[in-house]
């Protein structure tokens, strides 16, 4: 049996490697949290959480790298979780991210974390879970890669203090974007990859696209970047610290905080429930007929569920 107390123990000492161990324990089973929360949950959130978003092929992983190299440069603890989508039909992912991240210097003062998600599971417990605990052993900033546009969506803003969206020129990122509504939810919008021609269109575009908007008194940036030639990158690192101070003044961050927690919450009862149903369908007769019912098509799955739900439910009643 994994020592997960010894585990938490040895990375709140610093221990990568604990903490990769441990993070690993929370993958398999989400409930270890409680057994370790007095060493690792935090009772306030102290880290920064930047969102990376944006298409395939943007150049997301080398934005975070020297990213993430330049707020470690500066003396900060830094956290990647690059999030990958899994395969539908092996379930596998390429967790390649380490691959990718070649720019990062201060790899004494960053801890990359690669995680799959599934096609459906756009925000996964266990990413806001590594959040909490990462954030519980002293990051500063805290960044998490999505696997893209179109499977986080604007659900990014939920997570993140600061968001960033990464476009390209000449690939019609910035349509795409405007279609996916992602254009509403980012703080910072940066044109990566602007030594390429039209770099100077893609970023009129942006800053047409956005106008005059001002969220609650931040008005959205724009900028242009290069990372592989680390063009620009101070100017980013600039502007998230920019926001992450509009957000303590604001007191947006206890807004941002509670955005976070109520969606773990909603996502903990997801995973119990569905937990709970699997025990059940192969202990329970009742339950696994109306299973069986809805299957082969004689019941409707809604009846069906309210049927399951009211048999694996019908103690909660008595309870209060």
């Amino acid at each position: 049996m994994v020592d997960v107390r010894g585990l938490a123990s040895n990375a709140l000492n610093g221990d990568k490697l604990a903490l990769s161990k441990l993070l690993t324990c929370i993958e398999l089973n989400p409930e270890v949290i409680k057994d370790i929360a007095d060493l690792v949950w935090p009772k306030e959130h102290r880290a920064h959480v930047i969102g990376v978003t944006g298409s395939a092929g943007v150049g997301k992983s080398t934005l975070i790298s020297v990213l993430a190299d330049e707020l470690a440069s500066d003396g900060h603890l830094v956290a990647v979780i690059a999030v990958d989508p899994s395969s539908p039909i092996t379930g596998g992912a390429f967790l390649g991210d380490r691959v990718r991240m070649v720019g990062i210097r201060r790899s004494d003062r960053v801890f990359i974390r690669s995680m799959s998600t599934g096609s459906e599971e756009a925000l996964p417990l266990k990413a806001l879970l590594s959040i909490e605990v990462m954030d519980a052993l002293g990051y500063d900033y805290i960044i998490l890669e999505t696997p893209g546009i179109g499977q986080f969506n604007v659900g990014i803003a939920n997570i993140a203090d600061t968001v960033i969206l990464v476009l390209i020129p000449g690939a019609g990122d910035e349509i795409q974007a405007l279609k996916a509504g992602i254009m509403e939810v980012g703080d910072i919008y940066v044109i990566n990859k602007a030594d390429r021609p039209n770099a100077d269109i893609t970023f009129n575009q942006v800053v047409f696209a956005l106008g005059d908007v001002s969220r609650d008194g931040w008005v959205p940036k724009v900028l242009k970047v290069s990372a592989l030639q680390r063009l620009g990158i101070k100017e980013l690192v600039s502007a998230v610290g920019e926001h992450r101070n509009y957000l303590i003044s604001s007191n947006k961050v206890k807004v941002k905080e509670v955005l976070r927690r109520s969606l773990e919450l909603e996502l903990v009862m997801k995973y119990k429930v569905m937990n709970m149903f699997k025990e059940t369908l192969n202990s329970n007769n009742f339950i696994r007929n109306i299973y069986e019912s809805c299957v082969r098509g004689s019941l409707d799955p809604i009846t069906a569920t309210d049927k399951i739900f009211e048999l694996m439910f019908k103690s909660v009643g008595k309870i209060s």
